[in-house]
């Protein structure tokens, strides 16, 4: 951390200084490019008509401050129309969703949430989850003074109070100081050109007509000019990725530092940070791109120099070392905590908790809009949770009703008499994430039965595809016919969907088996 800046005015001066040294990165990356691209044409024109002056651009004085020019408009340009809703195409790339008010977990986040932006003095902080078993935490700029932090399902489910709340406040500290600015508007630039790079490379191996299409020779490949393009695109992605890991290293640091004093517990901060770097699930399913963002690194070690010149993140152990000098702890008694902590988390986990019904928002949650609007039409000026009990709906094995219920802090609705559970993908989603449901020896005995025979379950779920549909179970909420399958390719274990609705059934001790099955891949 030596030579950081430690006041507001030095991280401005700095933070002022790499957006301009950003931008211009990017106008040298566009000026390198047009100006071979200039030479192409300038060379092939002098052969094709035998006038060389179509060369002058690429060496006279005036040709050149002429492509600088129209290079920083085009660079300049770009700059602006990469900030048109940089939120919503960040959020998209980290597949980030909304909280839920309903979820506990999420109830938690916001409220953690909360009392760093009132300590920070920065009222415009939103939330958001992002579905993955994995953990890690991100925060970016809206470019107006706030920002947005997301955490992962896998790290809500594992970290307690106290870990969590370093990790939102090393996360608020990006946003609260202002140097996740330039990080977001370079991730920005280096999405836009990753999907670039991807669409050139579907373009590369796509077909002979859909190359000839845009102008590439069948059966040789894309013409040079896309060719240079994507080496224009990949000498860019270059360039941001090395000052953004310049960036990104020692403002890790310096966040971290601002998490203590937010908390009052680097320990806590020092504590989530091993427990991500440990985690068998990795960082979740987060672009290498947006690496920079998270606060930890989203791909395995590096190994080459190239990917340590590039590496975003310095070593969380080295992170921890410093953790532990503010803490003014030893590491035997770091140690310590991090066993009690580890015990603490066990103690947590597994707890026979059967669902409970519930009402108010989870009941929302768990009917959706569509059957809340119906029920409350059935039921007049009835309430919510009154309506879905007399209009239905019915369990779609035994016809009993289906109950709204709290599931690891999830609305499900369930059946009480058979014990099959209705949740939408989102939602199973969360519930993967959390341990806090024990299991039956039956439930481990269907689990490792899916596990050992997986393949030929899926073999015969191939082989009985397009059986009497009339055997199909209906829907609780739509009525139509769900389709019996199993979960995913990975996972043999059979459930009923409806593509209508959107929504999963899973008959008794399906659910378990099926939790069971992602904590043995997790660890």
């Amino acid at each position: 951390m030596d030579g950081a800046p430690t006041s507001f005015f030095d991280v401005e001066r700095e933070r002022r200084s790499r957006i301009w040294l950003l931008f211009a990165t990017l106008v040298g990356v566009f000026f390198v490019g047009v100006w071979v691209l200039t030479l192409c044409i300038g060379l092939a024109a002098s052969v094709t008509i035998f006038d060389t002056r179509a060369l002058w651009l690429t060496y006279t004085p005036p040709g050149l401050v002429t492509l600088l020019l129209c290079s920083a408009g085009v660079a300049w340009l770009y700059w602006r129309l990469s900030r048109v809703g940089a939120q919503e195409r960040l959020l998209a790339a980290m597949n980030a969703r909304p909280i839920d008010p309903s979820d506990r977990f999420h109830q938690r986040l916001k409220n953690i949430v909360d009392e760093i932006a009132v300590a920070g003095g920065c009222p415009r902080l939103r939330c958001v989850v992002v579905p993955t078993v994995g953990m890690n935490a991100f925060a970016f700029s809206d470019f107006a003074g706030g920002g947005t932090i997301g955490v992962t399902e896998g790290a809500l489910a594992r970290l307690s109070r106290e870990q969590l709340q370093g990790v939102v406040a090393h996360e608020a500290a990006h946003v609260l100081s202002g140097d996740c600015v330039t990080v977001t508007a370079a991730c920005l630039l280096f999405g836009v050109y990753s999907s670039a790079m991807a669409g050139l490379s579907d373009l590369a191996v796509g077909s002979e007509n859909d190359q000839a299409a845009i102008g590439a020779v069948p059966g040789i490949g894309p013409q040079p000019g896309f060719l240079l393009l994507s080496g224009v695109f990949a000498l860019l992605a270059m360039a941001v990725a090395l000052i953004n890991s310049a960036i990104s290293r020692q403002r890790e640091y310096r966040a971290d530092a601002a998490a203590v004093r937010y908390t009052r517990d680097p320990l806590g901060l020092a504590q989530a940070l091993g427990m991500m770097a440990r985690h068998p699930g990795g960082a979740g399913c987060i672009p290498w791109g947006l690496a920079a963002l998270c606060i930890r690194p989203t791909g395995s070690s590096a190994y080459s120099w190239l990917d340590r010149l590039t590496e975003t993140h310095p070593p969380i152990d080295r992170r921890v070392a410093v953790l532990l000098r503010l803490a003014a702890a030893s590491t035997a008694t770091f140690a310590s905590r991090s066993s009690e902590a580890e015990e603490a988390l066990e103690q947590r986990e597994h707890l026979l908790r059967p669902p409970a019904t519930v009402g108010g928002a989870m009941v929302a949650a768990a009917l959706g809009p569509g059957l809340l609007r119906a029920t409350a039409g059935v039921a007049g000026t009835a309430s919510a949770s009154t309506a879905s009990s007399a209009a239905g709906p019915h369990c779609p094995a035994c016809g009993a009703t289906l109950r709204p219920a709290d599931y690891e802090g999830v609305a499900v609705l369930a059946c009480q008499a058979c014990g099959g559970r209705l949740a939408s993908p989102q939602a199973i989603g969360r519930i993967l994430a959390r341990r806090e449901v024990g299991f039956t020896d039956e439930q481990r005995r269907l689990a490792a039965f899916a596990a050992s025979e997986g393949d030929h379950l899926r073999r015969q779920a191939i082989l009985s595809r397009g059986r009497d549909p009339r055997g199909f179970k209906r829907c609780p909420l739509c009525g139509k016919s769900m389709v019996r399958r199993h979960y995913d390719l990975q996972h043999a274990v059979e459930v009923d969907s409806c593509q209508v609705c959107e929504r999963i059934w899973f008959e008794k001790d399906e659910l378990e088996a099926l939790q069971l099955l992602v904590e043995g891949e997790v660890g």
